[in-house]
C-alpha cells in the first residue's frame, strides 16, 4: 500500500484538515486527518475514513448508551473495555 498526501486546508488559525488516500492494487481509500494546533504542535483530533468520522461514530455510540444509562455507567462500560484489551 502507498499513502498519498493530496492537500491541506486551513479551517482556522488552529484547525486544519489533511486529505490523504491509501492506494492499494485494487482500490483507493480516502482518509482525512483533522488536526488542531495545541502547545505549538499539531495534534490529530479526528480521522475521517471513507466519509465516516471516528469522533461522530463514538459520539453516536455514547449518546445511545446515555439514553439508557447514567454518565457513571458509561464510564464504567468504557473502563471495562479498556481493561479487556
Amino acid at each position: 500500500e502507498k499513502i498519498v498526501f493530496e492537500k491541506e486546508s486551513m479551517v482556522s488559525e488552529s484547525l486544519a484538515e489533511i486529505q490523504t488516500k491509501v492506494v492499494t492494487s485494487s482500490k483507493e481509500i480516502p482518509i482525512a486527518y483533522r488536526v488542531i494546533l495545541k502547545g505549538g504542535a499539531w495534534k490529530v483530533y479526528d480521522v475521517v475514513i471513507e466519509n465516516v468520522s471516528l469522533v461522530l461514530n463514538y459520539r453516536t455510540q455514547f449518546n445511545d448508551i446515555l439514553a439508557k444509562n447514567t454518565p457513571e455507567q458509561l464510564l464504567e462500560i468504557l473502563r471495562k473495555k479498556v481493561k479487556a484489551q
